[in-house]
């Protein structure tokens, strides 16, 4: 954890920092994700939200078939050589159905607006033996990770939290959902993903708690979110669809 804390403090510094903190991450996210059966070596793996490209560049090399994508297109993506494609999440996927064998999908579903939409795009391009891997920091944290910029105001509430987070930051927010631009940021808890991702006929494989040797995202009511840094969840297209 102390790769982990080191790498977090300078992440900041440069686009190159936050990348290494992130292919740090990705290794890690890999080997957990390995331990319980998903095969990269012969898979055909899309990311969604490649952002920087630190996950993608250890995605690209342990993957069969890769391919990146992002709302944007950052500048890592033509010195990195990697496959990328440019769309928006809240659309139509620019793909055919029963296209890949993985979708790689981290710190996306609480920036978006829609989620039904991007579970049921996932959905749709997925093989029917694939996995969907999605992972996000749920938004009471004690952690301070799911309050993103408004930490630790978030915890008490959207409102006081806009105002304290405008005078500390001298920003000027209006609400949580206009904090990214098109994509803002949506409070969302541990059960809710979870019943999300079942509700579009994904059957849950495993939840558990991102590099950590105790699961918090299995603890009972509110205490799985206020322990939890990351809820990470391992599905699979339900055969009863």
């Amino acid at each position: 954890m102390f790769v982990l804390f080191r790498l977090a403090l300078r992440r900041l510094r440069s686009p190159a920092d936050y990348r290494k903190l992130q292919s740090y991450i990705a290794e890690k996210s890999i080997a957990e994700l390995k331990a319980r059966g998903v095969v990269f070596s012969s898979a055909s793996v899309l990311e969604l939200g490649a952002g920087d490209g630190g996950y993608s560049l250890i995605l690209n090399r342990e993957s069969q078939c890769f391919i990146a994508s992002d709302l944007q297109k950052s500048p890592w993506v033509e010195t990195s050589k990697i496959p990328f494609v440019q769309f928006d999440v809240l659309k139509s996927f620019p793909f055919k159905n029963n296209t890949f064998d993985l979708i790689y999908c981290s710190s996306v579903i609480e920036h978006i607006p829609n989620p039904d939409h991007l579970l049921k795009e996932c959905r749709r391009i997925l093989k029917p033996e694939a996995k969907l891997y999605l992972s996000f920091p749920p938004f009471f944290s004690l952690a301070l990770v799911g309050g993103h910029q408004f930490k630790p105001f978030h915890l008490f509430g959207e409102k006081i939290a806009i105002r304290l987070a405008n005078f500390v930051g001298r920003a000027n927010y209006e609400n949580y959902a206009s904090a990214f631009g098109k994509f803002g940021l949506y409070p969302l808890t541990v059960d809710q993903v979870k019943n999300l991702i079942t509700a579009h006929n994904f059957e849950i494989i495993d939840i558990f708690t991102r590099m950590s040797p105790i699961n918090t995202a299995r603890f009972p009511g509110i205490i799985k979110d206020l322990m939890t840094w990351h809820a990470c969840y391992l599905s699979r297209p339900s055969k009863e669809s």
